[in-house]
């Protein structure tokens, strides 16, 4: 629920909204990797927003893979920080702040996505260097329960009658609604976040789920 209320909340939720944009865009550049193309750049924007450059790879696969790998990047994120042994409060770090310098190395080319990547970084540094186990991983676990979330406002926005946006390109190409795919990938978030529910519910993490 705090994740919900936190994404209507100014300035402050910002920095979890760069964390889904990534995942999102890096999601498309995977998916553009994986069916034989290449990834070019990332770009993210203060606002949220966000582009992956691609060349070549299967078309309808990376942009089917936006949305849905943000729910999954989720779940991982939120597993990360899961355990309950303090010496995986490295470990719940690891993975976003990995996924942070790749970016950061190999795919960043403008000054505003370099210091959105670099303010990410730093933010997790400070929370794993100057606060406890206990919160560094309700931190991560949030992050994780804000990327899903934020995974289906992110798609439903698609339904707003203009031909821009992952939807309309799919619809394009597959001839197949743009409402049809914002279905699928609610669907696909919704069952990360039932899992997530579960994981919750059953192994006493620390993030009490909507």
């Amino acid at each position: 629920m705090l994740a919900l209320v936190l994404s209507a909340v100014p300035v402050i939720h910002y920095p979890f909204g760069w964390f889904e944009t990534l995942f999102h865009e890096l999601s498309h550049g995977l998916a553009a990797l994986l069916t034989g193309g290449k990834l070019l750049a990332i770009e993210l924007g203060f606002d949220g927003s966000g582009y992956c450059f691609t060349s070549g790879g299967n078309q309808v696969l990376i942009l089917i893979s936006g949305y849905a790998g943000s729910s999954l990047w989720g779940v991982l994120v939120f597993i990360s920080g899961s355990s309950t042994k303090a010496y995986n409060s490295t470990i719940a770090m690891l993975v976003p702040a990995s996924v942070i310098a790749l970016v950061t190395v190999l795919w960043a080319r403008d000054v505003v996505t370099l210091v959105i990547l670099i303010t990410m970084f730093i933010l997790l540094v400070m929370a794993y260097r100057f606060v406890g186990l206990g919160v560094i991983r309700y931190i991560v676990q949030f992050s994780g329960v804000y990327v899903v979330l934020n995974s289906i406002r992110s798609s439903l926005s698609l339904v707003d009658g203009k031909s821009v946006g992952d939807g309309s390109a799919l619809a394009e190409i597959t001839h197949i609604p743009e409402l049809i795919w914002v279905v699928v990938w609610c669907f696909v978030a919704v069952i990360c976040l039932l899992y997530l529910y579960r994981r919750a519910h059953s192994g006493g993490t620390l993030v009490s789920l909507p």
